[in-house]
């Protein structure tokens, strides 16, 4: 994937020349006082001891958070000299996690589907948004910091990867984009389970289990710095492979369709690419089929809009069609994609052969 690695420092490197040079965070001006409260999920029970698991929700709120703060940091999505906002969330941090301190980001270990933004509507209308709408980005996890310094914001509780063993749960606030600003760097602990509880999802089941291609998910995660993550009956498993949840199976005599749910968004650093792979479908007709997907209309507009397109075709042996009709699992069916995939960056991650296909029941 050599040369969507140059695509992505190409375009890196375009958005930070346009932005121009980063400057130098000042010191926080009076009287703005950051602090925040962490409540259960009414927004008015302090969460204090509570044990908690995945699937809670926590409401928090800040007050003292100057909204002209922290105007130095990474040059893009928020351009120098604009507030970059504070980070909200929920996560597993070292004893030594503060940006102010040069803690690496390593000792920072969140879930960034609950990291919430907090920033001044100000702010965030300065964000450009053409040529590449780096507004969204920000947008997708923006909380208004009102004029007065004060926000609030909800965060449902999941566990993130890799959590340092010896880590402190809790809700985390600093400075956004790489900001520095000690005095928002605030902590509150969580007594946090990994275990389930009352409110915890049901892992959805793994029906379609698919890599789209050997380097799909390692483009996004490693090359461009993002990730892959999925939702709504979808995942992205440890073994690199996509997995979507059965919704519906039609398939008789040897004919019909196998329709699934789920959404996986695939995303680079600072989501200036964004590619959504939604709801496949698979049309069987005896030993060949189709697999459709909703995807993306462009390359960095994520599920803002999507639309069906065959993707790849696939080859069933007759065996594999016969218990594919007696909805037994058949693994390692052979796919192939189909030319003309669009939006253009998946176009381009299809011009390599296709992972085969896993469909269980």
């Amino acid at each position: 994937m050599k040369h969507v690695r140059v695509l992505f420092i190409s375009l890196l490197a375009t958005v930070t020349a346009a932005s121009g040079a980063v400057l130098a965070a000042p010191a926080e001006a009076a009287p703005f006082t950051p602090a925040i409260a962490v409540y259960l999920a009414d927004g008015t029970t302090p969460v204090g001891t509570t044990g908690l698991h995945p699937g809670d929700t926590v409401v928090v709120k800040g007050t003292g958070f100057d909204p002209n703060a922290n105007t130095g940091g990474l040059p893009v999505p928020v351009p120098p000299g604009v507030p970059h906002g504070t980070f909200i969330t929920f996560g597993k941090f070292d004893q030594n996690w503060r940006p102010s301190k040069n803690a690496p980001e390593s000792s920072r270990t969140t879930d960034r589907a609950q990291t919430r933004w907090a920033i001044s509507n100000d702010a965030l209308n300065r964000i450009p948004n053409t040529p590449f709408d780096l507004r969204r980005t920000v947008r997708q996890q923006a909380v208004t910091l009102h004029p007065n310094g004060a926000f609030t914001t909800k965060i449902t509780l999941t566990t993130p990867k890799d959590a340092p063993a010896n880590g402190r749960w809790g809700i985390y606030t600093y400075g956004a984009a790489d900001s520095v600003n000690a005095a928002q760097e605030l902590y509150v602990p969580i007594r946090y389970s990994t275990e389930p509880g009352p409110n915890t999802p049901k892992p959805a089941a793994r029906n379609l289990v698919w890599g789209y291609s050997p380097k799909f998910v390692s483009t996004f995660a490693e090359t461009a710095q993002g990730g892959v993550v999925g939702s709504k009956g979808a995942a992205a498993g440890a073994d690199r492979r996509l997995s979507f949840e059965l919704a519906a199976d039609t398939v008789k005599n040897g004919r019909g369709e196998l329709r699934y749910r789920g959404t996986v968004v695939a995303y680079t650093r600072f989501h200036l690419y964004e590619i959504a792979l939604v709801d496949p479908i698979i049309r069987v007709n005896g030993t060949t089929a189709v697999l459709s997907m909703r995807t993306s209309t462009t390359d960095q507009n994520g599920t803002d809009a999507l639309r069906r397109i065959d993707v790849a075709d696939l080859r069933l042996t007759g065996a594999q069609a016969d218990r594919l009709g007696r909805r037994q699992d058949v693994t390692g069916i052979p796919a192939s994609f189909r030319g003309g995939i669009t939006p253009p960056l998946l176009g381009m991650l299809s011009q390599n052969p296709a992972s085969p296909v896993d469909i269980r029941f």
